[in-house]
């Protein structure tokens, strides 16, 4: 409990900074994140029908159309706008700490929920089995991609995709760790979620599509 209200006092004061201040706290707490263990290897047997797309777009445009969909960390919407255009979904719903900075056509698309506050909670909330996707781009420390894939996992329908942005392996002593590598392989391999799609990005932060066995 003071671990959460320590995070919102951190959320309070990071809404009124400037932007390039905000760049630079994120920078900071990257920086000081502990190293998380080596990642187990994803089992090969849950590639083999992995499909390797040019982008994350591509990926909209493959998965099943329509449908309830939740993006954890929207930040400016412009995904959310991809998702909204491509996959037309029935109910679009937005978990994030502010959405001051988020497209106002997104936000006032009657097809999207806004849900401000932490992602845990807004996933803790929903009733199991309740979405054909979920999109995590979130906090990308380890500790709390594991903690949105905790929560997640249950939420997304069988058949359905968990979905990650930022699938990178960033580990740089006074540079920064990114999480995400590391929870998404260590839940792929005890879950057995086979890998439905991977994503190149430009940058090499790719985006990795779990799906939830039927």
């Amino acid at each position: 409990m003071a671990r959460e209200s320590l995070y919102r006092l951190e959320l309070a004061i990071r809404r009124v900074l400037p932007e390039g201040f905000k760049t630079l706290w994120r920078l900071g707490r990257l920086a000081v994140q502990p190293i998380p263990p080596p990642p187990p290897p994803i089992p090969q047997a849950q590639l083999e029908g992995c499909q390797l797309l040019t982008n994350r777009i591509e990926m909209l445009r493959r998965l099943p159309q329509g449908g309830v969909i939740a993006e954890i960390g929207t930040f400016r919407g412009d995904f959310a706008r991809a998702i909204l255009d491509i996959m037309a979904p029935e109910k679009l719903h937005l978990a994030d700490v502010t959405f001051s900075l988020c497209r106002t056509d997104v936000l006032a698309d009657p097809r999207v929920e806004q849900h401000e506050g932490l992602s845990v909670p807004f996933l803790a909330s929903r009733a199991d089995a309740s979405f054909d996707m979920i999109y995590v781009d979130a906090d990308h420390g380890y500790d709390a991609v594991r903690a949105d894939i905790a929560a997640a996992a249950s939420k997304v329908k069988p058949g359905g995709f968990l979905v990650f942005n930022d699938f990178a392996h960033i580990i740089r002593r006074g540079f920064g760790v990114l999480g995400v590598h590391q929870a998404v392989c260590e839940f792929a391999a005890q879950s057995g979620w086979p890998v439905a799609f991977f994503c190149l990005e430009g940058e090499a932060l790719y985006d990795i599509a779990l799906r939830r066995p039927e």
